[in-house]
């Protein structure tokens, strides 16, 4: 009867949800936590090289921002990945939406009942778009980072101008 949400990985009986591997959840985070890891390393580095002479400052530059191209391009990977997850949340809702309002349902319930089943139901795609929520904002963070190692770039770059100093 649920068929047509077969292509988006939902199961077709009308009582079964997708299941999504504790382990899936898992590998995300940790796949994740190594990208954190990796642009907190990075942005630290480059912190330190903003200590530098006239001559360094150019190569910095130019570093801050290939930085904040690939953050920018990182962040558009996660959005993509979020836009994935948002239909398979809405056809999981409403698919359990049907399940508990028919006459199939283990046992009547109201609407605020229903919708508690459904919360529950789905909570680990729920779950999986949190997590990428959470790491896309880690990344706008660290793009503010790099945007302000720019500007601090550039200053330096008009003080030494201003001061002739090499």
């Amino acid at each position: 009867m649920l068929n047509y949400q077969n292509h988006i990985g939902i199961k077709k009986e009308k009582n079964s949800m997708p299941e999504q591997p504790e382990e899936g959840i898992d590998k995300l985070i940790s796949k994740l936590k190594e990208r954190e890891d990796y642009w907190n390393a990075t942005i630290e580095e480059l912190s330190k090289k903003l200590n530098c002479s006239a001559k360094d400052v150019v190569p910095i530059q130019a570093e801050t921002i290939s930085l904040y191209q690939r953050l920018n391009e990182q962040i558009k990977s996660m959005v993509y990945e979020m836009a994935k997850i948002m239909p398979t949340i809405k056809a999981a809702k409403k698919q359990r939406f049907e399940y508990y309002a028919g006459a199939l349902a283990p046992y009547p319930n109201n609407a605020t009942e229903r919708m508690r089943l459904i919360e529950w139901d789905v909570a680990k795609l729920d779950q999986r778009k949190d997590i990428l929520d959470g790491h896309i904002e880690f990344l706008r963070i660290s793009l503010k980072d790099v945007d302000n190692m720019n500007y601090a770039v550039k200053n330096k770059i008009a003080l030494y101008q201003l001061a002739d100093l090499e």
